[in-house]
């Protein structure tokens, strides 16, 4: 840019201070011909009159050039700092990232770099905000928050035309646990249900934190496909670990339907959990109210 080439020409006879490249400017650009101009008066006192108006319009007509030349050089000197005022508005209004040249030593060179640093490091730690709002500090699941935010993703991209399957995942044996073995182990069990989620899932699946022990599973997939997956996952979950502790889960699902929306897809979900915990627990029911069968999954004994 010519106002950056201006800048960097200046910065290698005045590197450190922009304030001297302003000076600079004003004073070679006006005072030295009007300077110029005083002297040969002084040395021209008494000459003819004609010589005398002549010598005034020349140094006129230099004066008026110069002050072109310097509000010329002055308008691409100050080119940084117009960049400056775009890249921090560009940022709060699109969140791009500034590029900025990181040129000069003056004061102007070490703002650019200051802006360049800081706004990274704004954008950094409201990215690492964003990460904490909406991923749960424990199970490193989706929070609620983000649980909401992917639903309703999920919904615009069923929209389009991809399957979806929604299932509300309640764990039944969380109040035995913290009660026989603490909320250490009780903890440990949610971390391993997500854990174990995460195996499975999709590449555009996920998993949430709703609140408590319940959770919600996205599956982008026909309703049969995923509810084998799903039975599976129980099995799994069934399955003795490390602490002998089974992990006993009641599931219910429901299939998105043109015209639905994501508090209406879970509470159809919702409802069939509440469903299978009816009928015993440990075990996948779809909105339908029919029971999916699974593996036989005995009830933790206290």
């Amino acid at each position: 840019m010519p106002g950056l080439g201006v800048y960097r020409v200046l910065s290698r006879i005045f590197p450190r201070s922009f304030r001297a490249k302003l000076m600079a400017v004003l004073v070679v650009c006006t005072l030295l011909p009007l300077v110029g101009f005083v002297v040969w008066l002084l040395a021209n006192n008494g000459a003819d009159p004609s010589r005398l108006a002549t010598g005034a319009v020349l140094a006129l007509l230099v004066i008026l050039v110069g002050i072109l030349v310097a509000l010329f050089l002055l308008y691409h000197l100050l080119t940084p700092l117009r960049m400056m005022a775009d890249v921090v508005e560009a940022y709060f209004r699109e969140h791009r990232l500034p590029e900025l040249p990181e040129v000069g030593r003056d004061e102007v060179g070490l703002l650019m770099r200051g802006i360049n640093c800081g706004l990274r490091e704004i954008d950094n730690g409201m990215r690492e905000l964003e990460r904490f709002a909406l991923e749960d500090p424990l199970t490193h699941s989706l929070s609620r928050r983000g649980s909401d935010r992917a639903l309703h993703a999920c919904i615009e991209r069923a929209e389009q035309g991809t399957p979806l399957v929604l299932y509300v995942v309640d764990v039944d044996n969380l109040k035995p646990v913290n009660d026989e073995h603490g909320h250490a182990a009780g903890d440990r069990m949610l971390v391993d249900l997500v854990e174990s989620a995460k195996e499975w899932l999709g590449g555009d699946d996920w998993i949430g934190r709703w609140g408590g022990d319940e959770f919600l599973v996205c599956v982008h997939d026909d309703l049969a496909v995923a509810n084998a997956r799903v039975q599976r996952w129980l099995r799994d979950l069934a399955r003795p670990r490390i602490d002998d502790i089974p992990i006993r889960a009641s599931i219910g699902c429901a299939k998105y339907r043109p015209g639905s929306d994501a508090m209406q897809l879970y509470r159809e979900a919702d409802a069939a959990m509440y469903a299978a915990k009816a009928q015993g627990g440990g075990k996948l029911v779809c909105e339908e109210g029919h029971c999916q069968p699974t593996h036989d999954i005995a009830p933790y004994a206290a």
